[in-house]
């Protein structure tokens, strides 16, 4: 668990602890600091946050002692983070879904686990190479929920595998392989009975189809995500599903549609107060609600708002695949603005990415990109040499 992601638990479990009660929050300096020992002893309600998430029954489990007067006693660091840093996704899986049937929490834990760390080396490593480990777990899970875990949780857990390789097969390039996974994740989440997660993937499958060029379709399954999501959805959950709304209703042209659309992501965004991360493991942002506020004024055309929303967040710390994915947007909007140089520069930075790590999602956007482009393009010279790597077995 990072460090972001146990601030994120621990504001959640305390918010819902005092009733709604506004509470300072805690960031990842705060978990720092107690892990450092620099703040020996944190105040109760954060302790019992803590040993609530990670199913500690004492401070002293955890790694905290009270100091004795004028003797500080520092964190029992290595306890700390064994505990804390170290706890596996399964502790959190367990929190925000329904409770299976019988003891079953260290299978779950073992299933879900390994979701959570594939979808982090996704960010690093090529989807052919992981690809193949995903499905054998999701083949793995399935044979679990089916014999041993029919209940929510399983499904709950089954759900996530699958929307793991849904976007894995649409990184390579599978768009059919991607839908029929969407699809399974879709009919899981439903069976978990969890609204969160129902709208989460029926929310990601929305925004596939319209990645790859269905923005109709995709609009209304992200209006069928929508009205999944209860009373008790975060924020957060709001804040995304709003975002992805704004792109799609930008790739159709309906501009008064998409604006809505942002107003309500950004009021969301703001009112995010440490709300849990799952089922995103990433956290959902305020420069990620830019980076899709971007891509939603470039689809209308609003060069203008375009450009400064993606100045806004040039220098967010990003993973190479999302950064290549947001320098193709912007090359388009700098091509359409008539700066091609500065365009086929960004798309040729993407494209080594995507011949890096084997993404098809990128290559194919680098090729869509330079297909838009009048074939004589002096600027583009590069570009040209560089895609024609991708047919050089020598490359």
């Amino acid at each position: 668990m990072s460090r972001q992601e146990l601030a994120d638990a621990v504001n959640a479990h305390v918010f819902r602890a005092s009733g709604g009660t506004q509470v300072t929050a805690v960031d990842p300096n705060h978990i720092g600091k107690w892990e450092l020992g620099t703040i020996r002893w944190p105040a109760a309600h954060y302790r019992a946050a803590l040993r609530a998430i990670l199913d500690i029954d004492t401070d002293r489990d955890l790694g905290f002692a009270r100091p004795a007067r004028g003797k500080p006693t520092n964190v029992d660091r290595k306890t700390f983070l064994k505990t804390a840093l170290g706890a596996s996704a399964g502790a959190l899986l367990a929190r925000y879904t329904p409770p299976a049937d019988g003891d079953s929490s260290d299978l779950i834990a073992a299933m879900s686990g390994p979701t959570t760390h594939y979808r982090r080396m996704e960010q690093a490593v090529s989807s052919e190479q992981l690809a193949p480990a995903v499905d054998a777990h999701l083949r793995l899970s399935a044979g679990i929920v089916a014999g041993q875990l029919r209940n929510a949780t399983g499904f709950a857990v089954l759900s996530e595998v699958a929307g793991l390789a849904a976007w894995l097969a649409a990184d390579r390039g599978d768009n059919a392989a991607a839908r029929r996974r969407y699809g399974e994740a879709v009919q899981h989440a439903g069976r978990a009975h969890h609204p969160l997660l129902a709208a989460y993937m029926t929310a990601s499958l929305g925004h596939f189809a319209v990645e790859i060029g269905d923005p109709r379709q995709g609009a209304i399954l992200l209006d069928r995500a929508e009205a999944q999501l209860d009373q008790s959805a975060p924020s957060t959950a709001r804040a995304w599903l709003a975002s992805l709304r704004a792109v799609a209703h930008g790739a159709l042209g309906d501009k008064p549609a998409a604006f809505a659309a942002l107003r309500a992501a950004e009021e969301a965004t703001s009112r995010q107060r440490g709300e849990p991360v799952w089922p995103w493991v990433f956290t959902f942002d305020r420069a990620k609600a830019i980076r899709y506020r971007a891509g939603a004024l470039a689809r209308l055309g609003d060069l203008r708002g375009a450009t400064t929303a993606y100045v806004a967040i040039a220098n967010t710390p990003t993973a190479p695949k999302p950064r290549a994915l947001l320098q193709l947007e912007q090359a388009q909007v700098l091509a359409s603005a008539g700066q091609l140089g500065d365009g086929c520069a960004l798309a040729v930075e993407a494209l080594r990415v995507g011949m890096d790590y084997g993404s098809e999602r990128i290559t194919s956007r680098v090729r869509a990109f330079r297909a838009g482009l009048p074939v004589r393009t002096r600027e583009a010279a590069t570009l040209d040499e560089a895609l024609t790597g991708l047919y050089d077995q020598r490359a």
